[in-house]
């Protein structure tokens, strides 16, 4: 019996050896196995979420802008429908996300189960490489732009005599008879060229004070108003409108480079990023300049650790961010942007703790 106990107690001895912590870079090698108490973790990256607000212009043309130089000397007026982009703003904000590329199994040993297990409870939360989003802020036309509807027919009257028998006595008498006429462009023309002089002739007496009520000021302001707004309706018909859309991107990147391609740009198709940049447009690129010579990092995170392998980690290196531009036909670029000192992780070199040392995970890695 007392054998028996010395020889489970040694055979514990051993499986407390051997039950002892150790990370796995992933993906497991075919000889290793798993275990059941485990979890993964994954080194930290620095990816950059970018912010590209963009307006988009619409410029519409007038119902009559061929008249508008003869009728109210206008040259300055939209002659054709037409739509093109305009960037402006771009932001570049850093956030740490875990870093697929670099991501490791962890076996904990019994005295470290508890330590590791609340840390684990609470997850590091990450953004996905798909997030995305779009939103846009239309102008919207006018409704006496919109809902205009041309004069096309005007009332026309017809004088002429009719003989008629009163009395026993033909008389000639004189009549006259309402008919709709078509009217032309150019006098559909002239009648809102008409309307912009009438709304500038009663502002002017208005302002004037030749009207016979004794308005207030709060009145005449409100009423000086309201004939501006007319004014400005029936000028549109002639000048056309020019409407301004807001378009705001928001998008991140993993630059794994000292030059990433954030997006391109193109003022008549917009903007494009992703897998969607069209390298023939002109190119918004992040650069990176190192404070310091890069160090080489370690490159061996794919092949299996040996059993003493504790916890990798890595420290940023301090880098700074610029936004340059680059024109297709061109290899020169232009810097537009200096957004400072940035730490990026990524380029760090990778570091290997002993066997069994503690280790805030939340500040070397994402637990996940």
């Amino acid at each position: 019996m007392k054998k028996s106990i010395a020889i489970v107690f040694f055979l514990g001895i051993i499986f407390s050896a051997w039950a002892q912590k150790a990370v796995y870079p992933l993906p497991l090698a075919e000889n290793q196995k798993t275990k059941a108490n485990m979890f993964h973790y994954a080194m930290p990256q620095t990816a950059f979420e970018v912010t590209v607000t963009l307006t988009k212009v619409r410029e519409i043309k007038g119902y009559y802008t061929e008249y508008a130089q003869t009728l109210l000397g206008l040259t300055n007026v939209i002659s054709d429908n037409k739509t093109y982009y305009k960037i402006q703003d771009v932001q570049l904000k850093p956030v740490t996300v875990p870093d697929p590329a670099h991501t490791f199994l962890v076996v904990p040993d019994k005295s470290q189960q508890q330590f590791l297990l609340d840390q684990t409870h609470t997850p590091t939360p990450w953004i996905p490489n798909e997030l995305a989003t779009y939103t846009t802020q239309c102008a919207p036309i006018p409704n006496f732009f919109q809902n205009y509807s041309d004069p096309s027919y005007a009332e026309k009257e017809d004088s002429f005599t009719e003989t008629k028998i009163i009395d026993g006595v033909v008389t000639q008498v004189p009549a006259n008879r309402t008919k709709l006429v078509n009217v032309t462009n150019s006098q559909k023309a002239q009648q809102a060229a008409d309307a912009i002089s009438k709304s500038r002739l009663d502002q002017y007496n208005l302002v004037k004070g030749e009207q016979e009520t004794a308005y207030s000021q709060e009145a005449i302001s409100l009423m000086l108003k309201e004939l501006k707004q007319w004014e400005e309706n029936y000028l549109s018909l002639f000048t056309g409108l020019v409407l301004e859309d807001e378009i705001t991107y928001k998008f991140y990147i993993y630059p794994n480079t000292l030059s990433t391609d954030l997006f391109s740009f193109n003022p008549n198709k917009g903007l494009q990023y992703g897998f969607d940049i069209d390298k023939t447009d002109k190119l918004y690129i992040l650069e990176l300049n190192p404070n310091m010579i890069l160090e080489t990092v370690a490159a061996d995170p794919e092949s299996p650790a040996p059993k003493s392998a504790g916890f990798r980690y890595r420290t940023p290196v301090s880098m700074q961010a610029t936004l340059v531009t680059k024109e297709p036909t061109s290899s020169n670029r232009d810097k537009l942007y200096d957004f400072g000192t940035v730490n990026m992780y990524q380029f760090g070199r990778i570091q290997v703790l002993p066997l069994h040392q503690h280790v805030d995970l939340q500040k070397i890695g994402f637990i996940y």
